[in-house]
């Protein structure tokens, strides 16, 4: 399938419609250009499975914080 599209003055460009529905392209999706000698491709930009992860773990800055938290909990058990 083939589609035109025009460039406005700010570099911006509409996706087609039916180019959108046909590769899944949602609005905040991200898009690669690839420049060849033969044109410009176009892919989207897959979403790693880390991504939705991320922050979903909170990671303490040091070791010292580790051992105030587990040291903390037991006082609170032991009381």
């Amino acid at each position: 399938m083939m589609a035109i599209a025009k460039i406005s003055k700010k570099g911006q460009v509409v996706i087609p419609k039916k180019i959108r529905e046909l590769t899944r392209l949602e609005p905040g999706d991200r898009v690669i250009f690839t420049v060849t000698k033969k044109g410009t491709l176009i892919t989207k930009q897959m979403e790693s499975p880390f991504d939705k992860y991320y922050g979903f773990l909170n990671r303490p800055s040091s070791s010292d914080i580790i051992v105030r938290t587990i040291r903390g909990e037991r006082d609170d058990s032991v009381s």
